[in-house]
């Protein structure tokens, strides 16, 4: 600030800024998703982006509280939130430093395409713990100021056009992944990762299907035909899912033989699925 003193032009020293710098952008490519828009503030105030979709197909709401160095955020403490998008709650969260992506039947029947939709993100409250028991979540506590937040809308981008990462030196290999309580496995050609895989057995319902894949690439499994399961890894780790519901059809009779495949795309290294057959 400038002033005049006694005909002496002088300086006084500005106020400091006592407000917390901006939370960092999330980059342009995040989780399986490009950012279209995104926004980012601090607790306690709600954030709210508007962006305008032109397809309902693949998006998702992106979000997180990050670590500051006031307030430290982890494992066993974090905030819960509520998503809503023009006006309408589409889940309440946890939300922590690492970067979550959520997108729901909800989500989709609130948007419209050509028209501008807002999102919001609303901290409801402090939580402590996580429990896997089934006994009831405590009080929230109350909300801790300065709490970076980041909230953004993004859409989903294939494997094949995602920019990866550079490859680790060695390749990541899935040999301990492998269980023996597996029927049936299929598994990447060391050559080719991308080539598919078939196996023709006595068709058993089956009551697991566990795949794991440790580098980019999407993996489809079909049983006679149709696809079953349906995954996509975007990085070089293990990534896995595990359907411990299983799967059976009114079209296969046990005992008939049945094709099971696995149908790669883009994939860049080891991948591996197991069936397990029920008793």
């Amino acid at each position: 600030m400038l002033a005049l003193v006694c005909g002496t032009l002088v300086t006084r020293p500005a106020l400091l800024d006592s407000r917390p710098a901006a939370p960092d952008p999330f980059p342009e490519y995040l989780l399986s998703s490009r950012v279209i828009a995104q926004t980012g503030g601090h607790t306690p105030d709600p954030l709210t982006l508007r962006f305008t979709p032109d397809d309902l197909e693949g998006l998702e709401l992106i979000f997180s509280c990050a670590i500051g160095d006031k307030h430290d955020l982890n494992d066993t403490r974090t905030l819960k939130v509520s998503l809503t998008v023009n006006g309408n709650e589409v889940e309440q969260l946890d939300c922590g430093p690492n970067e979550k992506g959520i997108g729901n039947q909800k989500m989709t029947e609130s948007l419209r395409v050509g028209q501008q939709a807002s999102v919001g993100m609303t901290v409801l409250g402090q939580q402590t713990g996580v429990r896997y028991d089934g006994s009831p979540e405590p009080p929230l506590e109350p909300i801790p100021d300065e709490i970076g937040l980041r909230l953004a809308v993004g859409e989903h981008v294939p494997v094949a056009e995602y920019p990866l990462p550079p490859p680790p030196k060695e390749p990541v290999m899935l040999d301990d992944y492998l269980s023996k309580e597996a029927d049936v496995v299929l598994r990447a050609d060391p050559k080719n990762p991308n080539l598919p895989q078939k196996v023709v057995v006595p068709w058993r319902p089956l009551s697991g299907i566990i795949m794991w894949n440790g580098s980019p690439g999407r993996l489809r499994v079909l049983i006679g035909g149709e696809t079953i399961a349906d995954q996509s890894n975007y990085q070089y780790a293990p990534t896995g899912i595990t359907n411990s519901t299983g799967y059976d059809s009114v079209n296969l009779v046990p005992g008939q033989p049945v094709e099971i495949s696995v149908e790669p795309e883009a994939a860049h290294g080891d991948w591996l699925v197991m069936l397990v057959e029920k008793d």
